[in-house]
């Protein structure tokens, strides 16, 4: 059964993939007369989701689980920052700082918070929980942490022996199956806001061309 729900999330996750470039011509092209510099962070976006979620995909099968609790990290500041585009009044204008090569956290939201990544977090947590702990956890894979130890270890001998086996080697072949399908539906997750975030832009983008 747990190998079946981690099948189930792998061809979620090749779905998901595969209907980027789609997601992309529909939002960003689709009914669309003119270029705005709005788009540009959500291309910027989606590419860097693409390329991420590929990698993602290919660790997943060679069972690298270091990589890919980095990857997700890496992907969630991708959401995270995107969504700060939904917290300003105009939109456009940090756009064209941030292209311009001005860092995100200079800038402040609606309701006087700068835009830094514990901030930014800490908002998106509100609407998606569970972003909390995520965040937390995978940053001890993107920094060099007590996480690498602990990953290494393969066993434990129990009563006064205290003898402990490492296992040092490019894949993570010891994890429980519940982890990788935890990780792979994590990313699915994100992937899934990423649609949602640019519908919802694209639908916004055709609304104010009509008014």
């Amino acid at each position: 059964m747990k190998q079946e729900n981690l099948n189930i999330e792998l061809v979620k996750l090749d779905r998901l993939i595969s209907g980027l470039p789609e997601l992309g011509r529909k939002t960003l092209i689709d009914s669309r007369a003119d270029m705005y510099v709005l788009d540009l962070i959500m291309i910027a976006a989606l590419k860097r989701t693409l390329s991420l979620a590929r990698g993602f995909q290919a660790l997943v099968v060679s069972k690298n689980m270091t990589c890919i609790r980095a990857m997700i990290r890496m992907q969630l500041d991708t959401i995270s920052r995107l969504l700060a585009y939904t917290y300003v009044s105009e939109p456009s204008e940090l756009a064209k700082e941030v292209i311009s090569g001005v860092p995100l956290n200079k800038f402040k939201c609606r309701d006087g918070h700068k835009l830094q990544d514990r901030y930014l977090i800490e908002k998106m947590a509100k609407q998606y929980p569970w972003v909390t702990e995520v965040y937390k956890y995978t940053s001890g894979y993107v920094h060099f942490s007590e996480k690498q130890l602990f990953d290494s270890i393969k066993s434990m001998g129990d009563g006064s022996l205290g003898k402990v086996s490492f296992d040092i080697r490019a894949d993570d072949l010891y994890f429980p199956e519940e982890s990788w399908i935890e990780a792979v539906s994590c990313f699915n997750e994100m992937l899934s806001i990423l649609e949602e975030t640019l519908l919802t832009y694209s639908n916004e983008v055709l609304y104010q061309s009509k008014k």
